[in-house]
């Protein structure tokens, strides 16, 4: 290999180690804050994803995906004993949270070192992210009725069903009717409003109302 690649090579390792220690100091945080007995943290949720970069560099090298596999294999069976050891300590307070987090980060590990560092990188944060962000996560959750599943429910099936279906190109002799560029401007101005909506239930209607108004304004 030559300097390039192997500098390449270090900075894959180097992604994989920074993922797994960002999501493991979150593990590492809530561990301590909630009292509870857990899988690992810090040093555990490093060591997944420098099993993954390690498994993700051999299946290249070696040219064979099974190296993945069993590295997966072998991290899920190492999960699994984690939570039946926790399940016996704390029978009542055992959850896959944590367990589901290490195999995400031995994955993210697997594709810092398979030529995806800046995605896994992005999924690595949102993951963190959505750790961290516990509590507000269910607050907004217990805030949510029927009807806003159900409205927020209606615009994906508009946006992911409805709108590949329409045709992009014009459906009138003048050329001016496009049934894909319509049904934009009505996701539009329906996701626009779905915003207003949201923001007015969980920040209060002043706010609510200007958070719609900057929005509307940036679009």
């Amino acid at each position: 290999m030559n300097f390039e690649t192997d500098l390449d090579v270090v900075w894959n390792f180097t992604t994989a180690l920074l993922i797994g220690t960002l999501i493991g100091i979150e593990r590492e945080r809530h561990k301590r804050a909630g009292g509870k007995a857990s899988i690992g943290g810090l040093r555990t949720f490093t060591l997944f994803a420098l099993i993954g970069a390690i498994a993700g560099w051999l299946a290249v090298e070696l040219d064979s995906a099974w190296i993945v596999a069993a590295a997966l294999v072998a991290t899920a069976a190492l999960v699994s004993a984690g939570y039946a050891l926790t399940g016996r300590s704390q029978p009542l307070a055992t959850g896959l949270t944590t367990e589901l987090a290490g195999l995400v980060t031995c994955l993210l590990g697997v594709m810092a070192t398979l030529g995806y560092r800046e995605l896994a990188v992005a999924i690595g944060v949102v993951v963190a992210a959505a750790l961290a962000y516990r509590q507000p996560l269910h607050g907004i959750v217990d805030k949510l009725g029927s009807e806003d599943i159900y409205a927020g429910l209606r615009l994906l099936i508009a946006t992911f069903i409805i709108l590949p279906l329409l045709p992009n190109r014009a459906v009138d002799p003048w050329g001016a009717l496009n049934p894909r560029s319509l049904w934009l401007l009505v996701l539009l101005i329906s996701s626009l409003s779905l915003v207003g909506y949201v923001a007015t239930r969980l920040l209060g209607t002043s706010r609510g109302i200007l958070l719609t108004g900057l929005s509307g304004g940036l679009v």
